[in-house]
């Protein structure tokens, strides 16, 4: 009844384009890949393809495309077929996308991998893979959904993923660590705007773990349901805010607290993560995080940017740990979940589970008194393990160079 009323809606609302798409060798796969790669592509020439029912607005339609709808209708569900056969249609030589999670993405390249080139570029850390693999295990989940997973070609932020994918049983064909292109899209924002606002500085970074989105594989949310060990996650990333509220008032550091949720694009989800600390925080705390709080401004890169121009960052197990470590900075990731599968990838000075406040302050000491010489080495792995970064080769850089090398070239 749900999917019934979700294609009422759409047809409602989209505009039916009456014609085939141009040939294209480049196909932009998920609209919302758009903001990643707006960068990157700015100087070439592409077909953006909308894929997701909630939020497709217009859709083609030709005797071409009925045609091909026809011949194709035994590979999927309608919208799988619609978006291959559009994609025959066009004939990019790569289909790119940013949603490296897309199970929809996954159908079409299994479909037409022959064809053309599908590359996924990662947007996040892969926690949601862990949880996925746990919440099975654990038979909260009644069907293994990694196995849904395909990817020709993964451009991931390091080695680590390498390890993840081949652990967790995921079909990918080829990875390439390229490091993270939204932060090299920030870096290039702050060069080309030359714009150093102090007011991104502090001692302390505090990154934001709150996800709060329910996940649709699970009655509950993943993170934030009744059971148990969802209480303890919630109560683990409400922990880390107290444990560092508590450091900064008593060692006298200045803290700023990025917000995770835009009140501009997402108002609904900034209220839902404010309630998550106002409730999991005693009064005095919620104020004092007020106070500090760095509002998201995801136009500025406002959250790479505290975390670039902070001397510490502190988090549980957020992507910006890694981006902060690639970039020669220091950081501590502190999970204190009592679930493994949020642990930080590298272990040593940047890392410590499931401590008391009094441990938790001596390691954060310690960590802002060392050089970064010093604090690099007494970590276990290179920080290009988990986020690969040059100086002289973006991310940007070297996804136009694949691209390049593909056949699809700028204007």
């Amino acid at each position: 009844m749900k999917k019934i009323i979700l294609v009422f809606k759409l047809i409602l609302r989209v505009k039916f384009i009456f014609k085939t798409p141009k040939k294209s060798n480049l196909i932009i796969f998920d609209d919302s890949s758009l903001l990643d790669l707006d960068t990157c592509l700015s100087n070439y020439n592409f077909f953006v393809m909308e894929v997701k029912l909630e939020t497709i607005n217009k859709i083609y339609f030709s005797f071409k495309i009925f045609k091909k709808i026809i011949k194709n209708y035994y590979k999927g569900n309608l919208l799988t077929v619609y978006l291959v056969s559009l994609i025959e249609l066009i004939k990019p030589k790569v289909v790119i996308t940013t949603i490296d999670n897309s199970f929809k993405f996954s159908d079409v390249a299994k479909i037409l991998e022959k064809k053309t080139n599908f590359i996924a570029i990662q947007n996040a850390s892969r926690h949601d893979l862990l949880e996925f693999d746990y919440f099975y295990k654990n038979k909260t989940m009644k069907s293994n959904i990694l196995k849904k997973f395909y990817i020709p070609n993964l451009y991931c932020f390091g080695d680590y993923e390498k390890k993840l994918y081949h652990e967790l049983n995921i079909e990918v064909k080829n990875i390439y660590p390229i490091g993270n292109l939204r932060l090299a899209n920030c870096l290039h924002h702050i060069k080309s705007k030359k714009d150093f606002d102090e007011k991104y500085n502090s001692d302390i970074c505090l990154v934001s773990d709150f996800s709060g989105g329910a996940n649709k594989y699970t009655k509950n949310s993943i993170r934030f349901s009744e059971q148990q060990v969802d209480r303890n996650m919630e109560e683990g990333f409400a922990k880390l805010v107290k444990y560092t509220i508590k450091f900064c008032i008593e060692n006298n550091m200045k803290l700023i607290f990025p917000l995770k949720r835009d009140k501009k694009y997402v108002p609904e989800m900034r209220k839902i993560e404010l309630d998550f600390f106002k409730r999991n925080l005693e009064k005095q705390e919620f104020d004092y995080l007020g106070k500090n709080l760095l509002e998201k401004d995801r136009d500025n890169f406002s959250s790479f940017r505290a975390v670039l121009n902070s001397k510490v960052t502190v988090a549980t197990s957020s992507t910006l740990l890694k981006d902060k470590l690639s970039v020669g900075g220091k950081i501590l990731a502190c999970n204190l979940t009592k679930a493994d599968i949020y642990n930080f990838p590298i272990e040593g000075i940047c890392t410590l589970n499931n401590c008391s406040y009094l441990d938790f302050e001596k390691r954060l000491l310690e960590i802002c008194s060392i050089s970064k010489e010093t604090f690099f080495s007494k970590i276990e792995r290179n920080k290009d393990y988990v986020m690969k970064f040059d100086e002289n080769i973006s991310s940007i850089d070297l996804i136009r160079k694949k691209l390049s090398q593909l056949g699809v070239i700028p204007n």
